[in-house]
């Protein structure tokens, strides 16, 4: 490629603008700064009178002047340059402090705070950097326009042509010292604009692969390395029987630093299983109903607010974000269904993008990047409410929960000793209820608290209408309070006083 060719007079020189009229003032201060230094050579050389030269220049100059006293200019380039180091330097700075963390040197308040300092500047430099992507793709394209894009080919010349200008100047004596230094400067400058674009692809992809490892390449989580899947199974399962296949889906979610909802009918064991995954690995539980609000689910919320005498208690996300929850960053939700659509939303960036905005304070802040939600939600919930696609495409998995077998409701029993036939009656209510639509299914809580019951008061319950009683008063209990809840009510309690009559009279 070489330097664009001379006119033979200095009447015919043509004009930047009217060779090839750029799009921005990029292409125009490339052109400007090309041809400012060009009518320099062509001075030296005689083949423009010295007053077109000084015309030409101080055209070339103020419009050249203009260009990068506003925004926008080449100069913005060079600067965005910096952003990929700068990028770098905080990656590896924020790798540093993980490692430090994890063998203990740094405690979890201090990386609390640092970690959200560091994760808030690599936000802003991710942003700056697509922004210099930008800058440099139109950088490429103007050049492109201008030199057929051989970039070599034009860095070559130039520094052929910042070599033999002091020479020149000296030789010919034809301009000042002013000038000359003008002119290197524009040399200088278009010799750096075409370095950054030769090596800025490359630089370009590393920084990219750099904020990728943010996300495939973090150090594991404090306690990873002792995450015993097996140990962990056999604690959850001693207490929740009978979906030993869905522990397993979820316990490797969880290694995985997946979200996980699990869906099922109400009292089949969900709660149980978060509570016991919540007791084995950390984090905290936290349970949703209707009036749950953004502010308790993050910021928190103080019961005597109206008085001014206890503090604030802060929300699920704030005490992860604190170093105040033990353990792994999980949140165990349940009923996570029941959010509202706004707090959905903040819950939404959380999973996402580790990182949500405090109501109370406006303010953003960073939860650790192995921060994950382990939810679960009613069957009759999700049909109900008919849940935003968005909201469950934020979980990796899906488990649907089964309902617990009769086999494993025995096994659960077995420890108090109760009589066959009591527990063929458990099992018999359990189904009657769970086929009614005004009471509230038979959980796996009560029948426990049932059997404990019994095996204290044996003697009590002997009676048949004792027996009736405790099954009443444990087992079926009205979810709709009106006339077909009460009226349901007293036909379940009818056939519970049958099947004493027909099949426990006797034995007991």
């Amino acid at each position: 490629m070489k330097i664009p060719v001379a006119p033979q007079t200095a009447a015919a020189a043509p004009s930047p603008i009217s060779q090839a009229k750029p799009e921005s003032d990029v292409g125009k201060l490339l052109n400007y700064i090309i041809w400012r230094a060009k009518i320099v050579w062509l001075l030296t050389e005689g083949r423009v009178s010295k007053e077109i030269f000084e015309r030409i220049y101080r055209d070339y100059t103020s419009k050249i002047d203009a260009i990068l006293a506003g925004k926008g200019g080449v100069t913005d380039l060079m600067e965005a340059a910096s952003v990929i180091s700068r990028l770098k330097e905080a990656k590896r700075n924020l790798d540093e402090l993980m490692v430090r963390h994890k063998i203990g040197e740094v405690p979890d308040s201090e990386y609390i705070s640092r970690y959200t300092a560091l994760m808030s500047e690599l936000s802003v430099l991710e942003r700056e950097a697509v922004k210099a992507e930008f800058q440099y793709e139109h950088l490429r394209r103007v050049i492109g326009e201008l030199f057929g894009g051989s970039y070599t080919s034009v860095k070559e010349q130039i520094e052929k042509c910042y070599e033999r200008l002091p020479m020149m100047i000296e030789e010919h004596d034809v301009i000042d010292a002013e000038i000359a230094e003008t002119v290197k400067r524009d040399l200088d400058l278009i010799i750096q604009v075409l370095d950054s674009v030769d090596h800025e692809r490359t630089e370009s992809i590393e920084a990219s692969n750099a904020v990728l490892s943010l996300e495939k390449g973090i150090p594991s989580y404090p306690g990873e390395d002792f995450f015993d899947e097996e140990l962990i199974f056999r604690k959850v399962t001693s207490v929740v029987k009978g979906h030993d296949d869905e522990v397993k889906r979820i316990i490797r979610a969880i290694k995985m630093r997946d979200n996980v909802l699990i869906i099922g009918r109400h009292a089949e064991g969900k709660t149980e299983l978060l509570l016991q995954l919540h007791k084995c690995l950390g984090g905290i539980y936290f349970h949703c109903h209707e009036e749950v609000s953004e502010r308790e689910l993050i910021a928190g919320f103080n019961p005597s607010a109206f008085v001014g005498v206890n503090p604030v208690y802060m929300g699920c996300l704030m005490q992860i974000v604190s170093g105040e929850v033990k353990g792994l960053p999980i949140a165990f939700i349940d009923e996570i269904m029941k959010l509202r659509p706004r707090t959905q939303i903040i819950l939404f960036e959380a999973m996402n993008n580790k990182r949500f905005l405090n109501p109370v304070d406006g303010k953003t802040y960073y939860l650790p990047p192995e921060f994950s939600v382990v939810s679960s939600s009613n069957i009759e919930s999700v049909v109900q409410e008919t849940p935003d696609i968005a909201f469950l495409d934020r979980f990796g998995k899906i488990i649907m929960w089964k309902d617990t077998p009769n086999e494993a409701i025995r096994e659960i029993l077995r420890p108090y000793g109760l009589p066959r036939g009591v527990v063929d009656l458990i099992l018999w209510v359990r189904r009657q209820v769970g086929g009614m639509r005004y009471l509230v299914p038979v959980s796996i809580r009560n029948i426990q608290k049932f059997a404990q019951e019994y095996n204290r008061y044996r003697d009590v319950y002997k009676d048949p209408g004792e027996l009736k009683k405790l099954v009443v008063d444990r087992l079926l209990k009205v979810k709709v309070l009106n006339v077909f809840g009460l009226r349901e009510f007293e036909e379940a309690k009818s056939k519970v006083e049958q099947y004493l009559e027909e099949r426990l009279s006797s034995a007991l």
